[in-house]
């Protein structure tokens, strides 16, 4: 089915480009034609006006633990590590169930909040890429490595990953899962070569925890005399892979150079890192350094909300508080890392309005509190508010219409995710 978006304020990121009254041509997962002269439509062509509000690529969240949806609020005003031993109980009752629910509504709240893709990473995620799969979003899903529990654990999350990816991996074209190791401080070297190695088989990302806390690199540095993203590099994993790195806090600039050295993604977390203490990532100083800086939520557990337009706003007005600069993190930088980064390190052509991108597509709604559009980028990122979303497309579906996800029944979801958040905690104190 075709579509076309017309009265479109694009913003294309093709540089700064923003494209007044532009047409917008839709064919089943892909863009065909972006320009300001109407495409040829037929009688069965859905016609979708943006009536000159911003139109735009969706965010690509690109670090989240979906499925954590039922430790929003709970075990808050902890530190990681102590934070970690309360969540940790109740982890360890999660079935496929509850990984199901709590991903489906995580998923809903991720549309609503304009994201057409999310990168998870958590526990045993047949559940999680179910719920994906289901709910019409794009998702790259990993089970997370850790082998703090001996060989024969490390050997069964691997397979348990190699499951995922037999039975659901390039699923419609939206869903792919990704190696994944949870941290250094979980992972043995053993580990990491072998989530590393099945990376290089598979040509696909690695996704992993870098450098979140200050404990979490002096005690690297304990055990092997090396930051985490040192020892990758000594052990040669990073050669000819791309490594998602989430959070990269405690970064020094031999961190930078590593990152600039290989293709190494630091994934922003601004709101978590927050929230739990953690510290502020030096993003000014590794967008300086011309690494490509993308975001993401963390979980509902750590962060409490999904919300891309908050961590985008976080993200920029953080760095500039931060570094007493105005100038730094600027609208643009910080569109930027929330859309065309996340998909170039994830490897999809998304993230932008061309021909040939994938069909993943946000429409705001022209309203008052969105005008007048002095410069588009600053109103997303500074202005920008999930009750302004009108429209998501997601690889060529529309999955939020007026601001509501209509491709989950949320009221179901809601049931099952409350039946099974009742279990989890029972008994727990």
């Amino acid at each position: 089915m075709k579509t076309v978006i017309k009265n479109a304020l694009a913003l294309t990121m093709n540089g700064r480009e923003v494209l007044k009254d532009a047409y917008i041509l839709i064919d089943g997962s892909t863009i065909r034609y972006i320009g300001q002269e109407a495409p040829e439509q037929d009688g069965n062509t859905r016609v979708l006006d943006a009536r000159g509000g911003i139109v735009m690529p969706a965010f690509v969240n690109m670090h989240t633990h979906l499925a954590m949806t039922y430790f929003r609020s709970y075990a808050s005003d902890l530190r990681l590590d102590k934070w970690l031993e309360k969540i940790f109980a109740v982890e360890d009752r999660l079935d496929e169930e509850a990984m199901y629910y709590g991903a489906l509504i995580a998923c809903a709240e991720a549309m609503e909040h304009g994201a057409c893709c999310v990168n998870d990473m958590y526990l045993d995620s047949f559940g999680t890429v179910r719920a994906c799969a289901d709910s019409g979003i794009r998702a790259y899903v990993s089970r997370c490595v850790v082998d703090s529990d001996g060989a024969a654990g490390l050997e069964r999350r691997l397979r348990e990953n190699e499951e995922l990816f037999r039975n659901f991996d390039a699923f419609d074209g939206r869903i792919y899962v990704l190696p994944s190791a949870h941290a250094e401080y979980t992972c043995s070297r053993e580990a990491l070569s072998r989530v590393y190695g099945e990376a290089k088989r598979l040509g696909r990302p690695v996704h992993i925890h870098i450098s979140e806390t200050n404990r979490e690199v002096s005690e690297c540095l304990a055990r092997h005399g090396m930051t985490p993203l040192e020892l990758l590099q000594s052990m040669g994993l990073l050669e000819d892979t791309t490594t998602i790195a989430a959070h990269c806090v405690a970064v020094g600039s031999r961190d930078i150079d590593i990152m600039q050295n290989f293709r190494v993604y630091p994934v922003h977390n601004p709101c978590s890192n927050l929230k739990l203490g953690s510290g502020i990532a030096p993003v000014k100083t590794m967008l300086e350094a011309g690494v490509n800086v993308c975001i993401g939520t963390d979980g509902n557990g750590s962060n409490n909300n999904i919300d891309m337009f908050r961590e985008t706003f976080v993200a920029s007005v953080l760095q500039k508080g931060f570094n007493r600069r105005a100038d730094c993190t600027d609208a643009f930088s910080v569109f930027k890392m929330a859309t065309a980064n996340g998909a170039e390190a994830l490897g999809y052509n998304g993230g932008v309005l061309k021909s040939g991108a994938a069909a993943d597509i946000m429409i705001l709604d022209k309203t008052a509190f969105l005008e007048p559009v002095h410069d588009p980028f600053g109103m997303v990122v500074y202005s920008g508010e999930a009750k302004r979303l009108k429209t998501l497309i997601v690889n060529g579906r529309v999955t939020v219409e007026n601001g509501e996800c209509v491709t989950v029944n949320k009221q179901e979801a809601y049931s099952g995710f409350i039946r099974c958040a009742k279990r989890l905690f029972e008994g727990i104190d």
